[in-house]
């Protein structure tokens, strides 16, 4: 079963197109902490120059940094993308699955 549909058009959207929704969702949340916004746009950065591979490296290492809360369907959709990118490591190595929270209603 797939997750709830994020900004954009997953499940069609390539893994680069989910991180940077995900990217642009956490940053919207958390927009007081302009340290952050900063981060995740160095993560919306590398998807835009084609690097997609990295950006979801890169946001699994400022999720695990900033110590960031990920609602559940960023989660499941970071999942989608490390899947299509095959590096479920990218996830699991920084222990992003610590920080997930139920998603805000």
């Amino acid at each position: 079963m797939s997750p709830p549909t994020p900004p954009g058009r997953p499940p069609l959207d390539p893994p680069g197109t989910i991180v940077r929704s995900v990217a642009r969702s956490i940053a919207r949340r958390l927009a007081e902490q302009h340290q952050v916004v900063g981060a995740l746009s160095s993560v919306v950065d590398l998807v835009d120059n084609g690097e997609s591979d990295s950006a979801l490296d890169e946001i699994g290492l400022v999720i695990q940094h900033h110590r960031l809360p990920v609602l559940r369907t960023e989660y499941e959709w970071l999942v989608v993308a490390a899947t299509q990118l095959d590096s479920p490591d990218s996830l699991t190595d920084t222990g992003v699955e610590r920080f997930v929270v139920a998603d805000e209603r």
